[in-house]
């Protein structure tokens, strides 16, 4: 527990506080898109959601990576 909030504190001095914070910006994204997209009445099929919440998750780990790196 000890490595991990250590980790937490300085994330991106190590790859476990890297790993942490990217694993936590792709369930946010996930979560988010999948909510937006529940909530707000569409005609997509289901096969178009998951395309669309794939894509943009992909864009916003680039993004991430851009801004950490």
């Amino acid at each position: 527990m000890e490595i991990i909030e250590a980790a937490i504190e300085a994330p991106f001095d190590n790859l476990l506080g890297t790993f942490i914070y990217l694993t936590a910006v792709i369930v946010i994204t996930i979560l988010s898109l999948t909510l937006l997209l529940f909530l707000i009445p569409n005609p997509l099929s289901a096969r178009t959601k998951q395309i669309l919440i794939g894509v943009l998750t992909f864009v916003v780990l680039i993004i991430w990576a851009i801004v950490v790196f």
